[in-house]
């Protein structure tokens, strides 16, 4: 099979999507550029994203030469100029069919197992904002960390929170 005839695999037929969108210069670099949709490229190549947790980071180095990382989808939203979108109470109370945790008044939970934070904490990561809670799988089990108003916080498991909440 010759080079014209090799067929499209999924890496060239994502590239020829994503090369056709907007790109911007990143600043304080040599030749780097975004995309809008968070790719970062150097001299037209697309190059590698690292994941961390549940971002994407690129790492570039800057004209005085230090290596720079960051989140590249936060980044592309930030340049192009499109608004994160942030979860507010109202819209999660809105939107899903929730229900408040008993003994536990800061969450909600959906029929379906998919538990919010109502009432955000102070400090920390997620301060000042609404958020999913993330699961972590124990014995085959799916279990949460829930916290009370005084800080202690206890580890549930995600089937026993939604019965709590909808015991029909």
């Amino acid at each position: 099979m010759t080079t014209a005839q090799k067929p499209k695999t999924a890496q060239r037929f994502e590239t020829l999507i994503f090369d056709m969108g907007k790109r911007k210069p990143l600043p304080d670099t040599h030749s780097y550029e975004i995309d809008e949709h968070g790719f970062v490229y150097r001299k037209g190549k697309r190059i590698q994203l690292q994941r961390r947790g549940s971002r994407w980071f690129a790492q570039v180095y800057t004209k005085a030469g230090k290596r720079l990382s960051f989140d590249s989808e936060r980044l592309a939203r930030t340049m192009f100029g499109e608004k994160e979108y942030i979860l507010n109470r109202e819209d999660i109370e809105a939107n899903f069919n929730v229900r408040p945790v008993p003994d536990f008044p800061r969450y909600v939970v959906t029929p379906y197992g998919a538990i919010y934070c109502i009432d955000p904490p102070k400090r920390g990561k997620n301060a000042g904002r609404c958020y999913l809670l993330n699961t972590v799988l124990k014995s085959k089990s799916s279990y949460v960390t829930l916290y009370l108003h005084d800080g202690r916080r206890r580890s549930k498991r995600v089937q026993d929170v939604v019965k709590s909440a909808w015991p029909d």
